[in-house]
């Protein structure tokens, strides 16, 4: 049953975070950029606002929360041919897990509170409002999934290394993503590299995910031997 389970938060994961990448790109279209321009943001239209709330939601069900059901399966079957290592790619993911969740309900939670006051509020409200949403985007997208991106990288190849180990398919793509991440969080420090940034981002978006669907197809096969 755990395996089961495991397996379909795995694939339902992975396809929750395409759902997150196409309402994502239907709030801001090709200018990802915009999120962190409040007074675009908190300006927008009460149905494309829910759009990006939904994103964040799916982000949370899709990005993070399937890996306490998957980092929790492969620390159990590992544990002992990893060791202390193991022990430490688990810490790794749980802070991996709580600032990613972090960041997207910190703004899930506060864009409809700052849109009531941008778009009710006089001049000084709007600044108050663009300011804080600016504030909140940049601490949730610069600082918390920024930082989570070491504690991935160091996860994916320990974990990477081991599924090799034991045979399973798509060990490389998942230390090729985690090594993106890494290479996203050092270039991340470097506002001119922002392009280039924004650019491994995306691919890590579309990379994890199809790591995690082969991964959970694989378990469900092996789960009917």
């Amino acid at each position: 049953m755990a395996i089961r389970f495991t397996a379909l938060s795995a694939v339902i994961g992975g396809l929750l975070v395409y759902a997150t990448f196409g309402l994502l790109t239907k709030v801001t279209g090709p200018d990802t950029e915009m999120v962190f321009r409040g007074s675009t943001m908190l300006a927008l239209p009460a149905q494309t606002r829910d759009l990006f709330r939904w994103a964040m939601l799916t982000d949370v069900f899709g990005f993070y929360l399937p890996f306490v059901a998957i980092g929790g399966g492969l620390w159990y079957a590992f544990r002992e041919k990893a060791g202390a290592f193991g022990h430490m790619a688990a810490m790794a993911l749980v802070f991996y897990v709580t600032m990613g969740v972090g960041g997207a309900v910190v703004q899930l939670a506060t864009i409809e509170p700052l849109s009531q006051l941008y778009i009710a509020g006089g001049l000084d409200e709007k600044a108050i409002a663009s300011i804080s949403w600016a504030t909140v985007v940049h601490v949730a997208q610069r600082g918390l999934w920024w930082s989570e991106a070491p504690a991935f990288f160091f996860w994916a190849m320990m974990i990477g290394r081991l599924l090799k180990q034991d045979g399973w398919g798509g060990s490389t793509l998942l230390r090729v993503t985690g090594s993106l991440a890494g290479v996203y969080f050092v270039c991340g420090f470097f506002r001119e590299l922002d392009a280039f940034t924004n650019g491994i981002e995306m691919a890590v978006v579309g990379l994890l995910p199809l790591w995690m669907i082969l991964f959970g197809w694989q378990l469900l096969h092996r789960s009917r031997k």
